[in-house]
């Protein structure tokens, strides 16, 4: 981090500022509760990606910014060509502008998640031209500096929450005696009032909505403030499966019901030389494509 800024990535940050000096191409693998990973290009974070926040692909379907069918059309043309961005945005499913815009609201929005669920460890892995990569990267990148901000801001509303008892565990729902509110056009209120039955966390909502964890808890910090939500029963550590909404499956984790690529089979190799002092060797990510993750990702202003 540069003099006088917060370290709020802590060890992610120690890490990204190595890798902006040495130019370095590759995977950060971040362990956690539930963790996740960066990809860097030149030095630059050009996606992230956890199970406990929706990423583009999430934030697109589920919002209903794109339909299943043309995604699943400009995904099958665009694809194994590493241009599914371009694709969607020539088929005029939706602009390049709009869609950097999601692209890069998953990627705060990643690190925002990993951050507050607490990172126990990084690794530095290369990144070889058999291996997925994602599909939808934030083009050129994002500075080291510009993320640690964004996170340091994000973090200072989380520290409030925190106050209230709101965490990504808990389960909100709404009092046996709601307060009068007025609603009106505000959308994503009404969803997550719809959506806050006592069963789903913040991350839950988030991914069913496809809308960002962190505007997800925005709102449900607001809507506990005017006593039209209460914290419900929090989920144990050991519990990290979502309990069913009504017309889920057990087990099912909503997002896994998006069309998705299959994780390859291709080994990633550790690079050894950033714990010591020498140069990282920087390795061009020859294409973009997919990242094999456990859950899918969230909404298109995921803010």
């Amino acid at each position: 981090m540069t003099t006088g800024e917060p370290e709020v990535l802590g060890e992610i940050g120690r890490f990204l500022v190595r890798f902006s000096r040495e130019g370095f191409s590759g995977m950060l693998r971040v362990e956690g509760g539930p963790g996740g990973a960066l990809w860097v290009r030149d030095g630059l974070v050009v996606a992230a990606t956890t199970p406990a926040a929706p990423g583009p692909e999430s934030l697109l379907l589920r919002s209903g910014r794109v339909s299943e069918k043309d995604w699943t059309d400009a995904y099958t043309t665009g694809a194994p060509a590493d241009r599914l961005a371009a694709e969607l945005a020539e088929r005029g499913v939706i602009g390049e502008a709009a869609l950097e815009a999601v692209c890069l609201a998953a990627l705060f929005d990643a690190v925002f998640a990993m951050v507050l669920s607490g990172v126990e460890s990084c690794a530095a892995e290369a990144v070889g031209p058999g291996d997925r990569l994602p599909l939808l990267p934030v083009r050129p990148g994002v500075e080291h500096e510009r993320l640690a901000r964004e996170t340091a801001r994000r973090m200072g509303h989380a520290e409030r929450w925190r106050e209230m008892g709101l965490s990504m565990r808990v389960r909100p729902v709404p009092p046996a005696v709601p307060a009068p509110t007025l609603l009106g056009s505000d959308r994503i209120r009404r969803a997550v009032l719809e959506r806050a039955n006592g069963r789903r966390t913040p991350r839950d909502i988030a991914f069913v909505l496809g809308k960002g964890l962190f505007a997800v808890m925005s709102e449900i910090a607001r809507m506990i403030e005017e006593r039209v939500l209460e914290l419900g029963a929090p989920v144990s550590a050991a519990d990290g499966v979502p309990v069913p909404a009504p017309g889920e499956s057990a087990g099912e984790n909503p997002a896994d019901r998006l069309p998705r690529r299959r994780p390859g089979t291709s080994k990633i190799n550790e690079v050894p030389a950033l714990a010591g002092g020498g140069q990282v060797p920087a390795r061009p990510l020859l294409a973009l494509r997919s990242l094999p993750q456990e859950a899918e990702e969230a909404g298109p202003a995921g803010e």
